[in-house]
């Protein structure tokens, strides 16, 4: 469940774990840097496949361990389905858990905007966890890309029609950031001022 921009999971003996929203230009470079060291690094994928030019249209998770960027997904909004992409757990933390808490953490992000599927490509070798994870295969025909083999898979989202987002969801609703539609934000606290700022009148330019 999204709280807040930040989600704690509670593991005895274990370092606190945070999941947030990328939302500055610092934490997407985290993003960034953590893809870096496993496809480059240890997948060997080149550089010009793993940043595609989709970075810039898509929103980041970003999970911290005890403040350390240790993993991070890439989520693409589509029309009827978000699409899960370039997920990565930094080596040294594998052994915590934290891919299925990531997939669910996204899931719950697209949950809370109104999508009612998503979406993954996933490597051989990671299918039986997505199927663990309530994802089924969409096409059994395999495709390859940057040298792995991958299959396409999804999962039912269930969407509450009382709160998805609408056009005639409350307008201050919708100014919310992203991962924070049910929780009241910095522009409702501007509504105290009212409409203090005069308008200046429209003054239509004309070319000479």
């Amino acid at each position: 469940m999204i709280e807040s921009q930040t989600v704690r999971m509670a593991m005895s003996n274990h370092p606190v774990v945070t999941m947030k929203l990328a939302s500055t230009s610092d934490e997407l470079m985290q993003c960034y840097m953590l893809r870096a060291a496993v496809y480059m690094g240890e997948q060997h994928c080149p550089y010009h496949e793993e940043y595609d030019g989709n970075d810039y249209t898509a929103s980041h998770i970003i999970v911290y361990v005890d403040g350390e960027p240790a993993a991070s997904l890439r989520v693409r909004w589509f029309a009827t389905f978000i699409k899960l992409e370039r997920a990565v757990v930094l080596k040294r933390y594998r052994s915590m858990g934290l891919f299925l808490p990531l997939l669910r953490w996204a899931i719950e992000l697209g949950r809370k905007k109104g999508y009612t599927k998503a979406y993954l490509h996933g490597q051989r070798r990671l299918w039986p966890i997505f199927e663990r994870g309530g994802f089924y295969k969409v096409d059994v025909k395999p495709f390859h890309f940057s040298d792995h083999e991958y299959g396409a898979y999804a999962c039912d989202i269930e969407v509450d029609e009382k709160t998805r987002p609408t056009v005639v969801t409350d307008p201050m609703v919708l100014n919310r950031p992203e991962d924070q539609l049910d929780m009241p934000g910095i522009l409702e606290q501007s509504m105290d001022r009212g409409a203090s700022n005069p308008h200046a009148e429209w003054t239509e330019r004309r070319a000479n």
